[in-house]
């Protein structure tokens, strides 16, 4: 039987002789050993090994490579498993490959997903006038939508309600919204205006420090996160574009 040391196989297989050592140690490879105790490879390995890459192109994992060559399966009426003259390839059943192969797919799925949104950020900081505002806003949307996550994770599974401003404030936010699409010059609102501003200072029991604190964040809105804008909008029932519509009104 032909058979190759280490390293003529290596140059035989385009692998390094460093990932056929890795490839043992994980079980994907087992070469005959000579009376000196040096690897011999065969065609039996030379099989496994193109299972092991060509597996490895797919993504899978080298434990996923693994399972699917050492579980053994009779093969399918009139199906005949592929293999090398004279290897000992095993094949895994077919629902085992089905569902590794479905779980594989929506691994990468998710990948191409997160790449195709890493492609269009990059993109727009490149088309940005302010690329390092850009990165900036990136940085703030990004740990906004972790810390989102790492909230909605460990949320309690009994439903709540939504969160909601204070019931005068909603209630007054909505006269406001339903007074500018009546009138968009903002005539017929400005009353409610006023009305706001007194609402807010009482919410802030008279310190001006605290009110000061509050316009500014409020005028600091576009450089809030993405999620943050959507959050406070829903706090009144609102799409962002409402409420901004309704604060650029009230600055005025």
């Amino acid at each position: 039987m032909t058979s190759w040391s280490v390293r003529n196989f290596a140059q035989l297989s385009g692998v390094t002789v460093r990932a056929l050592h890795h490839y043992e140690r994980r079980g994907l490879l087992a070469p005959q050993r000579s009376r000196a105790g040096y690897r011999r490879y065969t065609l039996d390995d030379l099989a496994r090994l193109e299972r092991v890459i060509a597996l490895k192109s797919l993504g899978f994992a080298l434990g996923d490579i693994a399972s699917f060559m050492d579980a053994p399966a009779a093969p399918s009426s009139g199906e005949r498993p592929a293999r090398a003259a004279g290897t000992r390839l095993k094949t895994a059943p077919a629902e085992h490959v089905r569902a590794s192969a479905r779980a594989q797919r929506e691994r990468l799925t998710a990948l191409r997903e997160r790449i195709d949104r890493a492609i269009e950020t990059l993109d727009a900081i490149d088309r940005d006038a302010r690329p390092a505002a850009a990165v900036e806003r990136f940085v703030r949307d990004s740990a906004w939508d972790r810390w989102e996550a790492m909230r909605a994770a460990m949320a309690s599974p009994v439903p709540r309600a939504p969160d909601r401003a204070s019931p005068s404030r909603f209630a007054l936010f909505q006269e406001i919204r339903v007074a500018l699409d009546r009138d968009p010059s903002g005539a017929a609102a400005r009353p409610l205006a006023n009305r706001w501003r007194g609402l807010v200072e009482a919410e802030a029991e008279g310190n001006p420090t605290t009110i000061a604190a509050l316009r500014q964040v409020t005028a600091a809105r576009a450089s809030w996160p993405d999620g943050a804008r959507r959050y406070v909008a829903s706090l009144y029932d609102a799409d962002v574009d409402t409420w901004e519509r309704v604060m650029e009104f009230l600055e005025r």
